[in-house]
C-alpha cells in the first residue's frame, strides 16, 4: 500500500506542510498543504485489507510510506467515529472521563478515551480510539494531535451561526452512521450520532429532531454533507418538508484542487478555522 504524495513533499521540506491523517473504519486518508501556497493541497485515500487488523494495517502503511516519519509544521490525526460525547466545562472533570463516556456508550476496554477542549463551545469533546492504534501512532508520529472529525465542523458552523437568524441544522452522513447537530445564534442546541441501515432511517431521525427542536420548516436551514448519493436521496424527500435544504459541497478557497477531487468537510473546516 503506497501513498502518492507531491514530489515537493520530502524529508527536507516537510516542515512547511500542515498534514492530516484521517482514520476510517476501513482505511485512512492522508492530506496536506503548504499555507498560502497555491495548488499545494493534496489528498490520498487508501482502503485496508479486511483480513488484517487495524493495527497491522497501520504498521504496513507506515513501513511502506516514509512520509509518515517526516516532521511537519502540524500533524492532525482525525478520528471518524460515532463514539463521542460533548461535556460542558461547567460540569466536566478530566478524572471522570471514563465514567462519563461509559454512561453514554457501552463500555469497551479496547478504546482509549481522549479529550479535546472546544473553548468556543465551553465544552470538551470526549471520543474513543482503538488503544493499539493510538499507542502505535504516538510512537510512530512526530507530535501528533488527535482530534475528532466533528470538532472542526462544530467550531466552523458555530462561528457561522452567530450571524444567522434561523436555526442551522447539519447532517453529516458516513457509511452506516450519521451525525446531526443544530445551532442557533452561536448556541449549540443538539448534537448526536445515529446508526442507520436505510435512507428511511436517516429521514426518520431528521424529522424527529426537527419536531423536538421546533424547527421552522419555512425559515430554518438544513444542510447535508458526506456521502453524496445518500444525501441526495434523503434530500429528495426532506426537501418536501424543509424548504431551506441543500448539499454542502466541500470547497477549499485558497488552495485550488481539481474539480473532481473528493475530500471531506472536516478537512476543509480544519483548514478554515483551525483548532
Amino acid at each position: 500500500m503506497t501513498i502518492r504524495v507531491p514530489n515537493t513533499l520530502t524529508a527536507d521540506n516537510s516542515w512547511k506542510y500542515e498534514v492530516s491523517i484521517r482514520l476510517l473504519p476501513d482505511g485512512l486518508s492522508f492530506s496536506g498543504y503548504i499555507p498560502f501556497e497555491k495548488d499545494s493541497f493534496f489528498i490520498e485515500t487508501i482502503l485496508f485489507d479486511p483480513d488484517l487488523s487495524m493495527g497491522q494495517s497501520l504498521k504496513n502503511m507506515f513501513f511502506n510510506n516514509p512520509c509518515f516519519s517526516y516532521t511537519y509544521k502540524s500533524l492532525y490525526v482525525i478520528c471518524v467515529s460515532g463514539k463521542y460525547t460533548l461535556a460542558p466545562d461547567s460540569v466536566f472533570s478530566e478524572k471522570d472521563k471514563e465514567l462519563l463516556f461509559s454512561f453514554c456508550h457501552q463500555e469497551d476496554e479496547s478504546l482509549k478515551i481522549l479529550i479535546q477542549p472546544l473553548k468556543a463551545l465551553n465544552s470538551s469533546l470526549l471520543f474513543g480510539i482503538d488503544k493499539g492504534s493510538y499507542e502505535f501512532l504516538v510512537r510512530s508520529l512526530a507530535k501528533p494531535l488527535f482530534i475528532h472529525s466533528l470538532s472542526s465542523m462544530l467550531i466552523l458552523w458555530q462561528k457561522k451561526s452567530l450571524t444567522c437568524y434561523p436555526k442551522q441544522m447539519y447532517i453529516v452522513v458516513h457509511a452506516h452512521t450519521m451525525d446531526a447537530l443544530c445551532l442557533e445564534r452561536g448556541e449549540l442546541l443538539f448534537v448526536n450520532s445515529f446508526d442507520y441501515e436505510t435512507d428511511k432511517d436517516i429521514i426518520y431521525y431528521i424529522m424527529y429532531i426537527c419536531r423536538q427542536l421546533g424547527f421552522n420548516q419555512l425559515e430554518d436551514c438544513l444542510s447535508f454533507c458526506g456521502d453524496k448519493a445518500i444525501c441526495r436521496s434523503v434530500m429528495s424527500v426532506i426537501g418536501k418538508y424543509v424548504r431551506q435544504s441543500d448539499y454542502l459541497r466541500p470547497k477549499i478557497k485558497d488552495y485550488l484542487v481539481p474539480v473532481d477531487q473528493d475530500f471531506d468537510m472536516d478537512i476543509v473546516a480544519l483548514m478554515e478555522c483551525g483548532l
